[in-house]
């Protein structure tokens, strides 16, 4: 006599078959530290258009203001070097006034430009060439780490902006050859903003990233 699980049987394994192959066919895309950047709104930088030694005198007026504002005695040589810089920046027709006043604004607008994440990825399955910056280990593997578009980057070259540095992390681990081993990452991104610590030859630094990527592959890099 043929039995419930019997007669459910075909129809289980037809279930599995149906499904395997969209499971199996997730496209993976392949992306570029660029297509992490996000379209942002143009905005106009003026400070951009300063020379170094017309921002070096900008910021000598502002301190100077600042110790000003605080009520702190000036010393005649600060006196003099606030006097020389507002000459130079008033001959260079530079509004010394309306650039300080901007200082806020422009500044929130960078750090959004740094931080912006592009939404479309999030949550889809990519592929991503890097260089791996470990975190956690599990005896000679790297299970978690910072995947950043250059070699020195975060320690001897400046921090890249939030939006192009990734936090991987991978269970099984994967070995590499120290710091800045290049790879191929595959996985699900995440546009998810924190703050990692680093730690570093002389202490640890705070890393902003806007990226997490849990991978399920990868590979000493190849081109």
């Amino acid at each position: 006599m043929l039995n419930v699980k019997t007669l459910l049987l075909p129809f289980v394994l037809l279930s599995v078959i149906s499904i395997a192959p969209a499971v199996a066919a997730e496209p993976i895309r392949q992306i570029t530290w660029e297509d992490l950047v996000p379209q942002v709104e143009i905005y106009n930088d003026p400070f951009l258009k300063l020379t170094p030694e017309q921002k070096f005198d900008l910021i000598v007026v502002s301190r100077t203001r600042e110790l000003q504002e605080g009520r702190v005695d000036m010393t005649p040589e600060q006196t003099e070097r606030l006097t020389k810089a507002l000459k130079r920046l008033e001959k260079d027709q530079i509004d010394v006034d309306g650039l300080l006043a901007l200082r806020g604004e422009i500044a929130a607008k960078r750090q959004h430009a740094m931080e912006a994440v592009n939404e479309d990825l999030n949550g889809q399955k990519v592929r991503l060439p890097g260089y791996v910056l470990p975190l956690e280990m599990d005896g000679l593997k790297v299970t978690e780490f910072l995947l950043v578009p250059y070699v020195g980057a975060c320690i001897h070259e400046p921090v890249p902006p939030a939006n192009q540095i990734v936090l991987v992390k991978f269970a099984p681990g994967v070995e590499v050859n120290g710091r800045f081993t290049p790879v191929w990452v595959q996985g699900k991104m995440i546009t998810q903003f924190g703050i990692t610590e680093l730690n570093l030859m002389d202490g640890s630094a705070d890393i902003p990233r806007s990226y997490t990527l849990n991978a399920d592959v990868i590979e000493l890099y190849r081109k």
